[in-house]
């Protein structure tokens, strides 16, 4: 028996990520377990697995097991975490990223999805001082090779998006487009996207393996800044 292929998300998927959010209890989501199962974990887990050996491609260290707390998220909250929020997240998604302690301040690629849109990209969870420092000096120092690392995201379908410091930071020398760049505490790429025909179709594996080879030379570039000496 072969293995179910991703064949696109569908309105049943939708549906049950806006029933959790109007039923956000956990005796709703134990009658309807089978549900996530089905309509929302199942379709992940395939899309995960159709997608992994063009990520192993971009970067052979990058974890690919199309698994819950592996690539995929859980649906439940940690309580600990989240006091006082609903105990189900009305959202999911996969990352591809290389496992180990530091992950959170090292680049990698995701996608997730919404009741009503959905997103994709590259960038990190949660970069640390030292990262983003590194990134502002190479700004400054080698302004010409950022420019041109960062060239895909130019005309393209990504945007930068992030938390930005409250009072501007600017460098002398350094343009007002590469300025902007410094703003950010921390930062990930991403293209925004209304529910589409894509998303409920099996293209959307070509989608998204196109869109993460676009981004793999600047994926090897933040990796590159990350581990370069301070």
């Amino acid at each position: 028996m072969s293995e179910k292929r991703f064949e696109g998300f569908s309105g049943e998927t939708l549906s049950f990520l806006i029933d959790l959010g109007i039923n956000n209890n956990r005796s709703w989501m134990e009658r309807n377990r089978d549900r996530y199962r089905i309509e929302l974990l199942e379709p992940f887990r395939a899309l995960v697995k159709q997608l992994g050996p063009s990520m192993e491609r971009i970067d052979p260290f990058i974890d690919v097991r199309p698994q819950v707390g592996k690539t995929i998220s859980r649906i439940s909250r940690d309580a600990r975490r989240n006091k006082g929020k609903p105990p189900y997240r009305t959202n999911m998604w996969f990352t591809f990223r290389v496992p180990g302690p530091d992950w959170k301040d090292s680049p990698g690629f995701f996608f997730e999805l919404f009741p009503d849109w959905y997103r994709y990209g590259m960038g990190f969870y949660l970069p640390s001082r030292a990262t983003m420092v590194k990134l502002s000096e190479e700004i400054e120092k080698n302004p010409v090779r950022f420019v041109e690392k960062t060239e895909v995201l130019r005309d393209s379908e990504f945007s930068v998006f992030g938390e930005k410091y409250k009072r501007r930071r600017n460098r002398k020398g350094v343009s007002d487009s590469l300025s902007e760049w410094l703003q950010y505490r921390d930062f990930y790429i991403a293209s925004n996207h209304e529910i589409d025909e894509i998303l409920l179709s099996s293209r959307l594996v070509g989608h998204l393996e196109a869109a993460f080879s676009a981004l793999s030379e600047l994926y090897e570039y933040f990796w590159e800044l990350k581990m370069r000496d301070a």
